[in-house]
């Protein structure tokens, strides 16, 4: 579906910042983007910051939609979520570059995940970014993204700690229960008191960053 106008005052629409005077449609070398992702409130703001950069925007929520808008209109650009209802943003990703094999694509996700950005960059993504990212953060990837290779084996992304898986896994499972504590305590066979004190907890620091292994202490019950 195409991004109404900006000014037409859409419900939930959060604020968005003034376009950067470096990441537009012109530096990136792009005049249309694609944005796929599941939350209509997320779309619909980084639709309305795309549109003020210059671009002519189509959004979907879904891979089944993706296809659908992408095959009638085929864009330069197309930003997709990784986890989605239905098929994954990797099925679409490789499907989308079957339709435009020029196409661009950046994937983002919620968990960034060392595998899943492996997975992407191979699959034909130029970069892959984990939320929350706002608009100049995915365009510039676009831009530092192109010609990117994963080395063999993946060497250039290194593994991720403890603290970290421990941290995505425990945010993929709540998310799963639809953020219900309860339920995600009982599939993670913990005290619910000791869940919500690691969802208090920051996100770990990047691999090797000092410190990363002391964002998780060990609770008891």
């Amino acid at each position: 579906m195409s991004f109404s106008d900006p000014n037409s005052g859409n419900d939930g629409v959060l604020p968005y910042s003034s376009p950067s005077e470096v990441c537009t449609s012109e530096t990136v070398g792009a005049e249309s983007i694609l944005l796929v992702d599941d939350t209509i409130v997320l779309r619909e703001r980084m639709a309305v910051a795309m549109q003020s950069r210059g671009f002519r925007v189509t959004t979907a929520g879904n891979y089944d939609e993706a296809v659908a808008v992408f095959s009638q209109s085929p864009t330069d650009l197309a930003v997709l979520d990784l986890r989605m209802p239905g098929r994954s943003g990797l099925d679409l990703l490789r499907r989308l570059l079957e339709i435009k094999p020029d196409c661009r694509i950046l994937m983002l996700s919620g968990f960034g995940s060392i595998p899943a950005s492996i997975d992407a960059v191979r699959a034909g993504a130029v970069n892959f970014l984990s939320k929350p990212a706002d608009t100049d953060d995915i365009l510039s990837a676009f831009i530092r993204g192109e010609g990117q290779n994963v080395p063999e084996g993946g060497l250039a992304f290194p593994a991720p700690s403890l603290a970290r898986n421990e941290w995505e896994h425990i945010h993929r499972v709540l998310s799963d229960c639809g953020n219900n504590i309860s339920e995600a305590a009982r599939r993670l066979g913990i005290h619910r008191r000791s869940l919500q004190r690691k969802l208090r907890k920051r996100a770990p620091e990047d691999p090797k960053t000092p410190g990363a292994d002391d964002v998780f202490e060990d609770d008891e019950d």
